[in-house]
This record gives structure tokens, C-alpha cells and sequence, in this order.
């Protein structure tokens, strides 16, 4: 965790929901890319649903820019492997910066989406919302409420809250090779929270049920992004 050398972005992330559920692993395996495995916790699979703020956002070597280093965040992801390596895969991303989304989905090939947000607190409460608007995909609109409870605390390694929270790579599957991002930072101070969802058809097609939703919250971690590099055979 200590080793930053490499990396080519660093960003914040603040105000974090962790919101997941868990899923039928033989409906999720025809969702992936076949290159990928699912990744069971006790034979279950799981998927998230995470909105938060990103900031502080800079390439290494370049300050932040005051209008390109702020946006929110919306994103659908799952567990995965690829060989013996465990990772996220993302089924989507909203942000709300023309410019970042450009640039992920050019550069690193991961299928964010434009999209219109606001993020809002009082009394410890965060209200999310956000509605895709970008132009040929399908539609989603999404809008929650979430709050942290009690202290924070560490997760530990064997528990269900670290693995879906303490993850250090992603993957992508573009034109059927695989590539795989590095992203290091300290562990999440995790909370419980609590939620009530106004809106959603973010989830359609995912199986979400909230009676069997868990939630967790995080005020605040720095992460390094390296770059991109190809794990699959030519």
C-alpha cells in the first residue's frame, strides 16, 4: 500500500454508499464477458450498486484543474476473477463530467455514461440523484437517501464487509482481451447505514430485492490509479 510508484491518477472519493445484494451465480455468469469468472463469497454472488463524489482529481505530475476535478459518480459493478486474480467488473458507470466520461470510455474502454446529478446532505443524511442522459443507451433514473450509523470500524479479511469493499483492481474485456487497472488506497473507514430509495430503474434487469440488501458508508478514502495493462493471451 506503501509503494505509489507507477501510478498515473490519484482521486478522492467522498461520501460513499456501498449498496449490495446478493444474486443467482448462473444467472450472473451470463452477464459477464465469457473471459471472466464470477467471484462467490460462501457460493453467493453479489452486486452493488455505489454512488459517491470524486475529487481532487490529477494525472501524476499535473495539478487539478478546478473544472475537471470534481464530478459524481454513479456505478453498477460485481465480483469477478480472471485466473487466480480477484477484481470488480463494472456493468456501468454515470458521472456527471462530459469531459471524464469522454475520456474513460476512450481511453480505458469502461462504459460510463453522461448523466445529470446532484448530491445534497442535511443532518447527516445524503441525498442522491441522478438521471442518464446519454445519448443511444438506455435510459436509467436513480435517487436514494443514505445515512451513516454508528462508529466506523475495520473490516476484516474473512468477513463479507471486506470482501466487497477491499478491492484493488478492475477489468475490462475490449475486442475479447482482457486488461486490468490497479487501484491502491487505505482501508475504507467503514460504517453501517441505512437507506430508502425514491426512484430507481437503475437496477431493472439486476434482481434487486431490499429486504436482502446490506449497506455500508464511507466518508472518505484517497486511491492511485495505474495504468491499464493486458493480462489475457494474444
Amino acid at each position: 500500500m506503501n509503494n505509489r510508484k507507477g501510478w498515473i491518477m490519484k482521486q478522492t472519493w467522498r461520501d460513499l454508499l456501498f449498496l449490495h445484494w446478493p444474486v443467482d451465480r448462473s444467472w450472473l455468469k451470463n452477464l459477464l464477458p465469457k473471459e471472466l469468472e464470477v467471484d462467490p463469497f460462501d457460493g453467493e454472488a453479489w452486486i452493488g450498486i455505489v454512488p459517491f463524489e470524486m475529487s481532487g482529481i490529477r494525472f501524476r505530475g499535473f495539478p487539478s484543474v478546478p473544472f475537471a476535478s470534481n464530478l459524481l459518480e454513479l456505478n453498477v459493478r460485481t465480483y469477478v476473477k480472471y485466473g487466480n486474480k480477484r477484481g470488480v467488473y463494472f456493468f456501468s458507470l454515470d458521472a456527471s463530467h462530459d469531459l471524464g466520461v469522454w475520456m474513460a470510455r476512450s481511453i480505458f474502454h469502461l462504459p460510463y455514461y453522461r448523466a445529470t446529478q446532484s448530491k445534497s446532505e442535511q443532518n447527516g443524511e445524503f441525498h442522491f440523484r441522478s438521471i442518464r442522459t446519454h445519448r443511444g443507451a438506455k435510459q436509467s433514473h436513480f435517487q436514494i437517501r443514505y445515512k451513516p450509523i454508528g462508529a466506523p470500524y475495520e473490516t476484516i479479511r474473512e468477513n463479507l464487509d471486506f470482501w466487497l469493499t477491499e478491492r484493488e483492481c478492475l477489468f475490462v474485456v475490449h475486442k475479447g482481451k482482457v486488461y486490468q487497472g490497479d487501484i491502491k488506497h487505505e482501508r475504507w473507514p467503514i460504517q453501517k447505514a441505512t437507506f430508502n430509495i425514491v426512484e430507481d430503474t437503475l437496477s431493472d434487469g439486476y434482481f434487486f430485492t431490499k429486504e436482502k440488501a446490506i449497506a455500508h458508508f464511507s466518508s472518505s478514502v484517497t486511491t492511485h490509479l495505474w495504468p491499464f495493462k493486458r493480462v489475457s493471451e494474444p
